[in-house]
């Protein structure tokens, strides 16, 4: 007992200052985990999509944010307002845009702060923000009867806060999260994720705020949101709203040609639109 009094006399202030010193790191840091931007502009064209203009919208603040913007051939086809993953940029999402496109629906997106040309550093407030801005342009266009907020991975907590204060005809939401709280509760179990974490992108909050339809589509494989996240995000959902796809064997942000494409267009014909 003396022995491990001593022990615990001599090094637990050590372990106390170690694990403050994590605690504070991963604080300052945050950020850096969650969004991981390309952040150079990158031409459509040169990634397959010789149809998609360059689209710029100014937010409230006067930031400039760049996009990709592929126009609908019909009166009748859906406009899908994407919202893209944390990683990377546009181009890593061209040949989904092109899958989308490919029957004449049209295709706005824009890349967050900090990715892709736009301006400003990425964080949640200004994320959400932002959409509700783009989706102000866009509705300038197009009555939101042909307006899709498509999320993917993080995207989905921003189509999520858009459809619970905007009009939209339905959201897609592909591999979503419960929210990025409970994700990093979950990643992170020794840690008061609670205190630290300033970006939680609550969908499990927002979602019930929502009066569209709702298609999630989700791999059995996904290694970094599982199942489980998507279908306790369903149940919160209003009663009937959503349909829920799985697909086995697929991973995180599932390929739209391995099984949701014939999905996303029943989904799309059920809204009264043609995809």
């Amino acid at each position: 007992m003396n022995i491990r009094l001593r022990f615990l006399r001599r090094f637990l202030p050590v372990i106390i200052l170690g694990y403050c010193a994590v605690m504070a790191f991963m604080a300052v840091n945050q950020r850096s985990f969650l969004y991981v931007p390309a952040p150079a502009w990158q031409a459509p064209a040169d990634y397959g999509l010789p149809q998609a203009e360059r689209r710029e919208i100014r937010a409230a603040d006067g930031t400039p944010l760049l996009g990709w913007w592929i126009a609908p051939k019909r009166a009748d086809a859906p406009v899908y307002l994407y919202f893209h993953g944390n990683a990377d940029g546009l181009n890593r999402r061209a040949t989904r845009f092109g899958y989308l496109a490919q029957n004449g629906a049209g295709v706005l997106a824009i890349s967050y702060r900090g990715y892709g040309g736009s301006g400003g550093h990425p964080k949640e407030a200004d994320l959400l923000a932002d959409a509700a801005t783009i989706h102000a342009a866009l509705a300038a266009e197009f009555p939101a009867s042909r307006i899709i907020a498509f999320g993917e991975s993080l995207g989905t907590g921003v189509a999520l806060h858009l459809a619970s204060t905007r009009p939209v005809a339905g959201v897609l939401l592909d591999s979503p999260y419960l929210s990025i709280l409970h994700r990093a509760q979950a990643t992170y179990p020794w840690l008061p994720v609670a205190w630290l974490l300033t970006d939680t992108f609550r969908s499990d909050l927002w979602i019930s705020g929502v009066n569209a339809p709702i298609l999630i589509l989700h791999g059995t494989a996904d290694d970094l949101i599982p199942n489980a996240d998507s279908e306790r995000l369903a149940a919160l959902a209003k009663p009937g709203q959503v349909t829920r796809k799985l697909y086995p064997g697929q991973p995180h942000v599932v390929p739209l040609n391995q099984g949701p494409m014939p999905d996303i267009e029943n989904f799309v014909k059920q809204l009264g639109l043609q995809p």
